[in-house]
């Protein structure tokens, strides 16, 4: 499903969009594509897939589907998560090129914060800065849970940077970051 922006037809009003969801292994990625589709169910085309383990460990990625009218034109908005395991970064690589923002998942807990610098060090190198980056610090609904602005001194985050607060087992937060994502991944487009 790589998307590049050779493939958007303005004309014919179709603005086919890349999003990717980045991030420490079992920090979440794929626990906030489930509760995208079960907070816009009406916006879901095509089935969702998910490729993993018996553990449910993502081994490639998984991919959703979503769109949405702005007339004149409809957003197809091609979403993937990828694998968080530190021996797929070739993976992760391959998964999110091409993609016009890219979501950083963080898992909140205290001692995942190495983790998360790894896989944050990782994207930015990766991304050379030139794809726009949002972070979401997951899983604030746990009692050893960071504040997102303290995860953020702990990633060296700069002040450019939204990091927004959820949990998306509970949906709580998601449609927040999805929303400034979606309008962010918009005006990447479309520039």
């Amino acid at each position: 499903m790589e998307q590049d922006k050779t493939q958007t037809n303005f004309n014919e009003g179709l603005i086919q969009v890349k999003i990717v969801f980045w991030g420490p292994a079992s920090s979440g990625k794929t626990t906030n594509l489930r509760a995208i589709a079960k907070l816009f169910p009406q916006n879901i085309t095509g089935q969702p897939y998910e490729v993993s383990t018996s553990e449910e460990r993502t081994i490639w990625e998984d991919y959703l589907a979503f769109q949405l009218e702005f007339p004149p034109y409809s957003f197809l908005f091609h979403i993937h998560t990828t694998t968080g395991q530190k021996r797929f970064l070739a993976t992760r690589e391959q998964v999110a090129k091409n993609a016009d923002v890219i979501l950083f998942v963080a898992d909140s807990q205290e001692h995942r914060l190495k983790d998360n610098i790894r896989s944050y060090e990782e994207l930015v190198a990766f991304t050379e800065n030139k794809i726009p980056i949002v972070v979401e610090a997951n899983k604030q609904d746990l009692p050893n849970a960071v504040a997102p602005e303290k995860l953020r001194q702990g990633l060296g985050l700069p002040s450019s940077i939204p990091i927004y607060g959820a949990s998306a087992v509970k949906c709580k937060g998601v449609y927040k970051v999805f929303r400034d994502m979606i309008r962010l991944a918009i005006r990447n487009r479309t520039r």
